[in-house]
């Protein structure tokens, strides 16, 4: 945003000075400049706009200073960002003109410098490029914004026609990974959610379709979401059984406008039920499993775990060490150094003095070895499901 004390302190004015005394004026927003060269009488300054820094000689006024004060009081009533005049037919400003400038906030300058034009060309130019950076800005918040739930709650219903409080998400797929089994298991879940619908007056609608090798089904719900599985939540659990040669994944129930929560949790668990050669698993039986799924799905967490990978396999090629190996046996023994060491078949001080070393290469010398550990489970659970 460009002030008004941003305009004024441009190295092309050689002197600047406040015409009377004008409480917070510098920090006026600033968002255009223009030019004042005529009587107020004309249109009553209708062409300028709220923000503008102003700029004058004020020489339509040369021999009539009550022309002079006429026009300084009304295109202060315009709400301009400033006033600057060149002290050419008005060296200082009137009591009047003073208590309004005081009264409306709007500030006034006189100043001495350079041709008005080279002025405002240089205060436009300041403008200008303070708008092209606050595009910039909001381009990166618009990159950095969390989920808007008003968007997600549209692009679900793009998708699923769902609306309602709460949706719940299915993700399904063949054991045998052909297009006609896929098609065929579309069919079937579709039909299995149409009985599961007219069951329960609750469900407000169903939809099934075909999303990459998976298939996706909705169902919305009128009533807020369940934390527990419910007759609804058990009778759905039910149609796993009969999609024979599938393996699903069940999300929560969860609000309309996390719907893109379901869609995660729903495949997630079916990479979890595929892993493990199940029929179905539930997004909240996976446990530890979940936060794996969570932790390789937010890439700023996945690329802080890389970081660690990368300090262990850079300090490694360059001592001909093996911390990586002794890091991630350690994590995957929480932290317990007999079992690290047992799983590695060395001698447990040998381990601790590899820990050590870990804390070195990845900066972590101040972390204690229970903080230690806890770091490298947390980055081994992003790279376990890659």
């Amino acid at each position: 945003m460009v002030t008004v004390q941003d305009i004024i302190s441009l190295p092309v004015f050689d002197r600047v000075w406040l015409a009377c005394p004008c409480p917070a004026h510098d920090e006026r927003r600033v968002i255009n400049c223009g030019t004042l060269d005529y009587e107020p009488f004309f249109d009553d300054y209708s062409v300028f706009v709220p923000g503008e820094f102003i700029f004058t000689t004020l020489g339509f006024a040369k021999a009539d200073p009550a022309l002079a004060e006429e026009a300084i009081l009304r295109i202060m009533e315009r709400d301009i960002a400033a006033l600057a005049i060149k002290p050419v037919a008005l060296t200082e400003v009137t009591e009047r003109v003073a208590r309004a400038s005081e009264s409306s906030g709007v500030p006034i300058f006189f100043y001495d410098g350079r041709y008005m034009e080279r002025i405002i060309t240089e205060a436009m130019n300041l403008i200008d490029h303070d708008a092209e950076a606050s595009k910039q800005v909001a381009l990166v918040d618009s990159l950095l914004a969390p989920s808007d739930g008003s968007a997600v709650r549209n692009l679900i219903f793009q998708i699923s026609n769902a609306t309602g409080a709460a949706l719940q998400c299915i993700a399904a797929t063949p054991q045998s990974a052909d297009e006609a089994s896929l098609h065929a298991l579309k069919g079937q879940l579709s039909g299995l959610l149409e009985g599961y619908a007219e069951r329960f007056a609750d469900v407000e609608g169903c939809s099934v379709m075909a999303y990459r090798n998976v298939i996706l089904g909705f169902i919305s719900f009128s009533r807020t979401p369940q934390t527990t599985i419910t007759i609804t939540g058990a009778d759905l659990s039910q149609l796993a059984d009969q999609l024979k040669g599938a393996h699903c994944g069940f999300s929560q129930e969860l609000p309309l406008d996390e719907g893109d929560l379901c869609i995660r949790q729903a495949l997630a668990a079916l990479e979890t039920a595929q892993l493990e050669d199940a029929p179905s698993i539930r997004w909240s039986a996976l446990r530890l499993d979940a936060f794996h799924a969570a932790a390789a799905t937010d890439r700023l967490f996945f690329r802080t775990s890389q970081l660690i990978y990368d300090l262990l396999e850079g300090y490694d090629r360059a001592h001909g060490s093996d911390l990586l190996a002794t890091a991630e046996a350690y994590a995957s023994a929480f932290g317990d150094v007999k079992a690290t060491a047992d799983a590695l078949y060395q001698h447990p001080n040998t381990i601790r003095y590899r820990i050590k070393k870990v804390k070195e290469a990845t900066g972590s010398a101040f972390l204690t070895d229970k903080e230690m550990a806890t770091v490298l489970i947390m980055a081994k659970m992003a790279r376990e499901r890659i």
